[in-house]
């Protein structure tokens, strides 16, 4: 089921995974170790930002039960037109980067149709070198690779559609209310809930390997802190009870194949017009980060090719994506 053997930590979270309290006593005597074990064990967890509650001479318990990420389960709810096309699934425990790994493994015949996703990443990575920070076992840190035969620039749209996608499956489910910043950021009254990281490798005119990263908040432990650089949100503050772990990942996952499947023949008309009806910026005032400086304009949208268009002292300027970072002015 797992790429690598299952470490200890993972093993003793399995077993409180409920949220109920459970002795160090009882859970040294099924792992196999000594209650001093289990101490340090559940102290370590806090590295993985896992928040555990000791309660004096009765044990511990997650200050929120998990759900752990199972193939089979995730297989069944894989639609059969994605399985068709769905060439490796890999689950991992912990890893560097689900991004990396896919990107450090594109040689061979099978260059698309892999997924691989983590119930921890010790080096998450968002856009511009940001760190992404989601503790184990409480998102989404999921990537697909895909090798399409058409040149980089013909895939300028492929993050505003896998932006849709995302959104379309959250609100089958039940979400409103949830929109899109340019260029790949999921929002929820102006929080931040997830992202996408798309990297690519290959030659201009073509062909290419892309690697599309998805990191979604789904259930975050309830005194969650981190050093996280804007307000965030997770799935289960905007509508509790929270659908399967298991059952959104799938759903995003057949979403996003099909949709990787057919992006060569779909119409960039048809992204920009879906986008743009979640497109939670548009009309506000907003700040345009760059390298060298700070714009200040009025967000006007995105052109037929999915750049960033802004007004800025009355002119309508155009930004692209991979050299910037758009925040709301306050």
């Amino acid at each position: 089921m797992w790429h690598k053997p299952l470490h200890n930590r993972t093993k003793l979270l399995r077993l409180i995974a409920d949220g109920e309290l459970h002795s160090g006593e009882a859970l040294g005597n099924t792992l196999g170790i000594s209650r001093t074990a289990i101490w340090k064990i559940i102290n370590s967890l806090s590295h993985y930002g896992v928040t555990i509650a000791a309660v004096k001479g009765k044990g511990y318990r997650l200050s929120r039960p998990m759900e752990f990420l199972d193939r089979e389960i995730l297989l069944s709810g894989i639609s059969s037109s994605t399985k068709k096309i769905l060439n490796k699934l890999e689950l991992f425990e912990e890893i560097e980067s689900t991004n990396q790994y896919l990107l450090e493994n594109l040689q061979g015949s099978d260059k698309h149709g892999n997924v691989v996703l983590a119930e921890y990443q010790t080096h998450g990575r968002g856009r511009r070198d940001s760190t992404w920070i989601s503790p184990f076992g409480s998102g989404l840190c999921l990537s697909a690779r895909w090798h399409f035969e058409q040149p980089l620039d013909s895939l300028a749209c492929l993050s505003l559609a896998v932006g849709s996608a995302v959104i379309r499956v959250l609100e089958k489910m039940g979400f409103e209310g949830i929109g899109l910043k340019w260029p790949n950021d999921i929002f929820f009254q102006n929080r931040k809930l997830g992202g996408l990281l798309i990297e690519t490798r290959g030659e201009t005119a073509g062909p290419c390997d892309v690697v599309i990263g998805m990191g979604l908040n789904i259930a975050f432990p309830v005194d969650f802190e981190a050093n996280i650089n804007q307000p965030w949100i997770d799935l289960v503050s905007i509508k509790d009870p929270v659908p399967s772990r298991n059952v959104i990942a799938a759903e995003l996952i057949s979403e996003l194949m099909l949709l990787l499947d057919a992006y060569a023949e779909t119409d960039a008309r048809d992204i920009i017009n879906e986008w743009q009806k979640y497109d939670c910026m548009r009309g506000k005032l907003a700040k345009l980060i760059l390298p060298d400086k700070n714009i200040t304009g009025q967000v006007v949208g995105v052109d037929n090719d999915g750049a960033l268009l802004m007004s800025v002292n009355d002119n309508v300027r155009k930004f692209t994506a991979g050299e910037i970072s758009l925040r709301a002015e306050s």
